[in-house]
């Protein structure tokens, strides 16, 4: 029988190394993007629309909450940039002033039912966001940059018949079953054709920026 060749391991000393290689590899694998259903319940979205003008203390700001928001998140842990998402508002389900999304908002001033109801009549109206025409503002997530939790998303948003991509900082945290979208970003009226309200040749007028502030929260999606 030949002798065996000195310098060269035999075949049980490389199955023990490779055996040693196996135990103190990590036990990683990249996790999978995780599918998300927007709870509209626990979600919230609000528009607040301030007042200028000359007379502009005879007015006042608003404030509009989005109910029934719909959406799905499809988030990837290991690498953001590859997330996407979209979410659905129906218009006709704003509502205008709630007493205590004023108060939340620290705006002063509180408007009777038949105020509120005026406003609201006013931003659905043909003018405005023309609800009986467009039924629907939707998002849609194009882009993923930053670092969690810290994240900046470039969001396609749909309004009557435009359409503008913006820039969102959000702060985005996930539970095991559970995530979290927090954010705040001004558009403009006229960005989608519409005027902002003017009155009195703009002695009482809203601001044409408004700021949309949400808090996104949305539960694991079931298979």
């Amino acid at each position: 029988m030949p002798a065996r060749a000195r310098g060269r391991p035999g075949r049980a000393a490389m199955a023990g190394l490779a055996a040693l290689l196996m135990l103190a590899a990590p036990a990683w694998a990249p996790a999978a993007p995780r599918a998300y259903e927007v709870d509209a319940d626990a979600s919230s979205l609000r528009v607040l629309v301030l007042r200028r003008g000359a007379l502009s203390l005879l007015a006042h700001d608003h404030v509009l909450v989005a109910k029934g928001i719909a959406g799905r998140i499809v988030f990837n842990p290991d690498d953001p940039a590859q997330s996407a998402g979209q979410i659905s508002i129906p218009v006709a389900f704003l509502e205008a002033d709630d007493p205590k999304e004023r108060a939340r908002e620290g705006l002063s001033g509180q408007l009777n039912e038949s105020n509120r109801a005026s406003v609201r009549e006013n931003m659905l109206g043909a003018e405005q966001l023309d609800a009986a025409a467009y039924p629907r503002v939707t998002a849609a997530v194009e882009g993923v940059a930053g670092k969690l939790p810290e994240l900046r998303l470039q969001v396609r948003v749909h309004i009557r018949e435009r359409e503008q991509v913006l820039t969102v900082p959000v702060t985005l945290t996930e539970s095991s079953e559970m995530l979290t979208v927090q954010g705040e970003v001004t558009l403009l009226q006229s960005d989608f054709g519409i005027a902002p309200y003017v009155a009195l040749f703009g002695a009482i007028a809203v601001q044409d920026g408004v700021r949309v502030k949400f808090e996104l929260i949305a539960r694991l999606a079931r298979p």
